[in-house]
């Protein structure tokens, strides 16, 4: 059934990207209605009429695809050759999700042949990439590790053009649409979010009497619940790690402040850690209030921060017992990427909680497509397929299902779509029923994760010039309130004004670097 599945959903797909057509249409096999998607504004066509078996449908094509409206995208008509890296896949031995991916592409669009190019592991990327942009080697469709360190060197093409012409990115997520842009021009598309899971440790909740949230929990209960799961004696940690006070916190502050329409779309507009996609709001009244209640939880000992090697071995007798994976935490928070790992040495009852108030954290993965590639509108589609197209990510799960043991080592870091494209002509949602990861925990596909996602404070310092650098000026004043080291209204000031010297230099030098190499 989800292989049927995947093939209507394809049919669909092409249809929409070849044509929009100007009245529902019936399938002709089933009687069943099927949805049709009406282009953006942003996307210019042609009218004109075509005669298929007799009769002549009025068609409407959008000529930046199709510049000669004989109903096939011009990226279709020729032999084209492709390559794609990413550094999931470092060897041509190996199967990942990606190389089936990329034969799956290749079997819909059999004019298209898709290399796979060994670059490097992700801590040699950006180097590695530098070599083979002088040597002329760049593969055309790439995973980027930071914007930053690809944008003024001729790597990336500009895909603006191609990113207003997709039907289909009227349905990515709002709480990333913007990523990947500079000076109000795109070099790359997010392709997949990476959530901070909220982890529920069951059973010390249940030995402490309390009973588990529902998925759609509160701030006040996540505090409520660590304050009531700590232990002193028996070193039992309600919530470990204070990272989410100065991350998705002020996003839900901001919210839960807002008093009308207008300061609702700026709180919705909110990243992580106050930015609001031109600057850093480190002096706003609700960033006080993050920051307070941080200390407020440290204090009390309901939130942990961590643990030095010392108290470790006193409390747990061993410096390298991590309290949250051996049964100690009752709530943390943690990335998927990295939490996958540990998922087997959990042996206790647990459960994936959103973020609280239906605000996730995470970050994405973003890619791009070569300033030197000769097939640009082709790449576009593999760059799509392998990120926010609806057939690429059915393929994708089924691919999952079906090699699972295959390449779960390299595939499942828990990456969700980027994209909703709702329910289908059958009442089913069949992008978000299709992700595998319940089969992990019962969280991970609640629709409250999920909408988390959607309005979700991430975290998107690969995608913003100057992030890392704000973020590496106001740390150590974050750093010296979780350690008790000073008040945060004392020095919110003097953090403002680093992060925005720092801020501001990373965009100027990037000015540069581009007027230099353009």
């Amino acid at each position: 059934m989800k292989k049927l599945a995947v093939l209507l959903v394809g049919i669909i797909s092409l249809v929409t990207l070849v044509a929009c057509v100007d009245e529902t249409t019936t399938a002709a096999t089933t009687g069943n209605p099927v949805a049709t998607t009406t282009a953006p504004s942003s996307v210019s066509g042609t009218t004109v009429p075509v005669t298929t078996a007799g009769q002549t449908t009025t068609v409407t094509y959008d000529e930046f695809w199709d510049e000669d409206h004989n109903g096939t995208p011009d990226w279709q008509e020729e032999e084209i050759t492709l390559r794609y890296a990413s550094w999931q896949h470092t060897s041509a031995e190996i199967v990942t999700i990606e190389s089936l991916m990329v034969q799956a592409f290749t079997e819909k669009y059999p004019n298209i042949t898709v290399e796979m190019q060994i670059v490097s592991e992700d801590t040699e990327w950006d180097a590695t990439f530098m070599t083979l942009s002088e040597s002329e080697n760049l593969p055309d469709v790439f995973l980027v590790r930071r914007l930053a360190n690809f944008l003024p060197y001729n790597i990336l093409a500009d895909i603006t053009d191609y990113f207003d012409h997709d039907p289909d990115t009227e349905y990515i997520f709002d709480s990333v649409y913007d990523l990947g842009k500079y000076n109000g021009r795109r070099y790359a598309v997010p392709t997949f979010i990476f959530p901070q899971l909220w982890i529920v440790n069951l059973d010390i909740l249940d030995a402490a009497g309390i009973n588990a949230p529902s998925y759609d929990w509160t701030y006040e209960q996540m505090e409520a619940i660590a304050a009531a799961a700590t232990n002193e004696n028996t070193h039992v940690i309600g919530m470990y790690g204070a990272h989410f006070y100065y991350r998705e916190l002020p996003k839900i502050l901001k919210l839960r402040a807002a008093t009308n329409a207008a300061e609702t779309a700026t709180a919705k507009s909110w990243y992580a850690y106050t930015f609001d996609g031109s600057g850093f709001n480190f002096t706003d009244p609700v960033f006080l209030t993050a920051m307070n209640d941080m200390r407020d939880a440290l204090s009390s000992g309901a939130c942990v921060h961590q643990l030095s090697s010392d108290t470790l071995l006193d409390w747990y007798l061993s410096s390298d017992f991590d309290p949250r994976y051996n049964g100690k935490v009752a709530l943390w928070r943690d990335a998927s990427w990295s939490a996958k790992n540990h998922f087997g040495e959990m042996l206790f009852e647990w459960d994936v909680y959103p973020g609280p108030d239906g605000i996730s954290g995470g970050n994405t993965d973003i890619a791009g497509i070569s300033y030197t590639s000769e097939h640009k509108a082709a790449a576009y589609q593999l760059l799509k397929w392998m990120s926010y197209s609806e057939e690429g990510l059915l393929t994708r799960y089924q691919l999952f299902e079906d090699y699972s043991e295959m390449v779960s080592g390299q595939a499942n870091n828990y990456g969700y779509p980027v994209v909703d494209y709702g329910i289908d002509g059958y009442g089913v949602n069949q992008l978000w029923e299709t992700i595998p990861y319940g089969l992990t925990a019962p969280g991970f596909v609640s629709p409250e994760f999920i909408e988390a996602l959607k309005n979700g404070a991430l975290w998107a310092n690969k995608e913003t010039v100057g992030w890392d650098e704000a973020d590496s000026a106001a740390g150590p004043y974050i750093s010296q309130v979780i350690n008790n080291e000073t008040e945060f209204a004392a020095v919110s000031g003097e953090m403002q004004t680093a992060a925005d010297s720092a801020f501001a230099a990373a965009i100027a030098a990037m000015d540069a670097l581009i007027s230099e190499f353009s």
